[in-house]
């Protein structure tokens, strides 16, 4: 193949990977098609009424603005809850005008009733992701109202045009612009390869890095946290309705993605331990990870089969490393090819997903914050749900940003109230609040640059402008979940054009309007820190619980073996466990992010973004160290040491449940969970195995590493210790080591 096919080949593999099941492109680039389309409509509904050229601008503006808002809402496959949520869009946008309208003029009146609305438009996000949105229509209605200081008499007509673009938008969403489960599935299953080769290429990476050098294994251990977040969502689309192909159950769907995950999990593991070994092999086994992650699977077949041939070498163990490696390599090329028929496992008739998706993705941090008390001094609040503190922040935020904008300007003060509500959009903890925040204040910036350039380019022409608010609206949807400073730059872009196209555009404004962004986020953080701050650090022990207990439960289901002597019995039950551990990772690093980003140096007093990734990079390993052990103890023989095994994995299921409940102090194990493991790994030490190596060998070094990898994560610097040189890794794809425990290195 040649050069250039091949980067062609990864640049594309990285694109796919980047939005597993193309969601966030279908979703930009739908919303573009509405908000075009929604201005032609709005546009032909005002020439029939014979609107003038002001009103006809309004409708234009307001129905673009709630189509655009309400499109995202829309994201459920569903034909009759599509219908059921656009219905209420109208609803939600009256509810904000009429109260502005009815106090309009009186300044004491608009505070009090704008302090209720966001509170409101908060404290409804509490019963289902919908409302989310029609807190912000509401909201979106009163800045409408204000801002063109309307009169309740001049509501109607603005309230049908909001009608006739919720009604287009769901038109849309039932028709050209549908989801079909079956395509979106199938786009998943795509961008799950373009995973599965993201960590081919890094082993690739590892295997020619430097002996020592870590970067290359805590990206390994992203790529493969990654992979398994797009086998959540693979999970997540095949309970929906007409996703599955035929002939396929969705416990089917799970099982086969699960054997594929093991075998890229496998990869990894020999990667690592071939690159501890070192020697010429890690370079053969590179080219075969390069071949791979090319695609090129035919010649990392004919490579690995030459290597999984040759004969031992004066290496001993990094040619059997080496023959392992290129075993996994021909499973990893023969799962490429998705085969079509399903695995024969028991039906599920109640299947659920372990992630039920919110409008076609993973949920966000909310749902892990969820039971997290608040910090500070607010003994009689700190213990209210998470929609209650938020609204009680946004209330007070939006207070301060009333009060405080209008002193920078009495009628543009909403720009300083938006810029504060935007630290509580999506967020879950003080640390993402602060974040965001700063990202609107470097989005706003670059945004006015950039809008008055485009702003000379187009010249005030109707045409190039609405152009310019299309397109910037649909990038900025499309990476706003790559960093909110770009949904603010292209946000931004759209109003200086938005200000050019109604001859308000001034230097002074796009001043004045730097400054409230900046006073409203300055509010966001002020409040987001000290009135109920959700700490970060809380959210992740909270995480970490849930985390360990995901652990427990398939070392706990191994332990027990197949209810009533039916072989296979319990094989749904872990895979779902095992599908859960995903989760409960994926969540933990959400969490974490903070804590492992140099973005949380200035944030979190004396974090260390470093540790911080290590020891997730330790979760991960984890994570598949318990994905091994499922599938390799249920291959050993009853009449071999099947039973001691078993016995030893009840035991590292306690520990970790241990290790859960009692959170180590800094320098040591809890002592259950210390002794817990001791007695697993002698038992484990002592386990006497058959020749040649087989079944028991592989189960004895992933539940070795599992018993290694929880006493170095109860040990880590999370717990204050201090690390230790070499790799903190665990392969089970190495060699069965003997001699002093593990844990003496802490």
């Amino acid at each position: 193949m040649s050069s250039m096919r091949r980067l062609l080949t990864e640049a594309w593999d990285r694109t796919v990977a980047s939005d597993p099941g193309l969601h966030r492109a279908h979703q930009a680039l739908s919303a573009g098609v509405v908000i075009s389309t929604t201005i032609g409509v709005e546009y032909l509904y005002s020439r029939i009424i014979g609107a003038g050229s002001h009103a006809t601008l309004i409708a234009l503006l307001l129905g673009t603005v709630v189509a655009f808002t309400g499109w995202t809402a829309l994201g459920e496959p569903r034909a009759w809850i599509k219908v059921r949520t656009a219905a209420f869009f109208p609803l939600a946008i009256l509810a904000g005008m009429l109260p502005s309208a009815a106090v309009g003029g009186h300044t004491d009146a608009t505070l009090v009733v704008l302090v209720a609305l966001l509170f409101l438009s908060v404290f409804i996000r509490r019963f289902g992701a919908p409302f989310f949105f029609y807190g912000n229509l509401m909201w979106i209605g009163f800045v409408f109202a204000a801002f063109l200081k309307l009169t309740v008499s001049e509501i109607p007509s603005l309230i049908f045009a909001v009608a006739i673009s919720s009604s287009w938008a769901l038109l849309l969403s039932l028709t050209l612009l549908r989801i079909e489960p079956a395509r979106v599935l199938g786009r998943v299953q795509r961008a799950f390869g373009a995973r599965a080769r993201a960590v081919a290429r890094a082993c690739a990476d590892l295997l020619e890095s430097a002996p020592g050098e870590e970067r290359s294994l805590i990206r390994l251990r992203s790529r493969q946290l990654r992979l398994a977040e797009t086998a959540l969502v693979i999970d997540g689309w095949s309970a929906t309705a007409d996703a599955l192909p035929r002939g396929w159950t969705a416990a089917a769907l799970r099982r086969r993605t699960l054997e594929a995950h093991l075998v890229v999990d496998a990869l990894a593991a020999a990667a690592v331990s071939l690159r501890a070994a070192g020697g010429q092999e890690a370079q053969i086994a590179a080219r075969i990870a390069r071949h791979l992650a090319w695609n090129e699977y035919a010649a990392a077949r004919e490579l690995a089969a030459e290597a999984g041939g040759s004969a031992p070498s004066t290496t001993g163990d990094r040619s059997d490393l080496l023959r392992h490696f290129a075993d996994t390599a021909r499973e990893f090329a023969a799962f490429a090819a998705w085969d079509r028929t399903p695995p024969q496992v028991a039906d599920v008739p109640d299947f659920s997903p372990t992630a039920p998706l919110v409008f076609g993705a993973l949920p966000g941090s909310s749902a892990v914050a969820r039971g997290v008390s608040a910090r500070g001094h607010w003994s009689r609040l700190r213990d209210l749900s998470q929609t209650s503190r938020q609204a009680v922040q946004v209330a007070v935020a939006g207070t301060l940003a009333v009060v405080l904008g209008r002193l920078l300007s009495p009628d543009h003060y909403y720009w300083a109230v938006a810029a504060a509500l935007l630290a509580f959009a999506g967020t879950a903890t003080s640390a993402e609040s602060v974040t965001k925040a700063g990202n609107a204040v470097v989005g706003t910036l670059l945004g006015l640059s950039s809008g008055i350039g485009l702003a000379v380019l187009t010249g005030g022409r109707t045409s190039g402008v609405l152009i310019v608010i299309v397109l910037s609206l649909t990038f900025g949807l499309y990476l706003s979940q790559v960093s909110y400073a770009f949904t603010a730059f292209f946000t931004t872009t759209a109003v200086v054009q938005l200000y050019s196209l109604l001859h308000e555009l001034s230097a002074d404004l796009l001043l004045l309007r730097l400054a409230e962004t900046a006073l409203g986020a300055a509010i966001g953080i002020f409040v987001a820190l000290l009135v109920l701050p959700t700490n970060t650090r809380d959210t992740v022990r909270a995480a970490r619980g849930r985390y360990f207990e995901a652990v427990a439960g398939p070392l706990r289901t191994v332990a027990e073996g197949p209810r009533d002597g039916a072989a296979g019995d319990s094989a749904p039950d872990l895979d779902a466990q095992l599908r859960l551990l995903d989760l409960r990772t994926q969540q933990l690093a959400l969490v974490a992010t903070p804590l492992t980003s140099l973005l949380g140096l200035p944030v979190i007093r004396g974090n260390d973004p470093r540790r911080g990734r290590y020891r997730m990079a330790l979760y991960t390993d984890l994570s598949l160290q318990i994905r091994m052990v499922a599938a390799t103890v249920s291959h050993v023989a009853a009449d071999g040491p099947r039973a001691e095994l078993v016995r030893t994995a009840g035991i590292l299921a306690d520990a970790a449940e241990a290790l859960g409940a009692a959170p180590p102090r800094p320098g040591e194990l809890p002592g259950e969970a210390d002794r817990l493991l001791d007695e697993a790994e002698d038992r484990l030490r002592s386990v006497p195995l058959p020749e040649p190596p087989g079944p028991a060998h592989e189960a004895v070094r992933a539940l070795l590493g599992t018993e290694q990898l929880l006493g170095r994560i109860a040990g880590s610097p999370d717990a204050g210790v201090a690390r230790t040189p070499g790799s903190p890794f665990r392969s089970a794809g190495g060699p069965v080591r003997t001699g002093p425990a593990s844990r003496q290195d802490h």
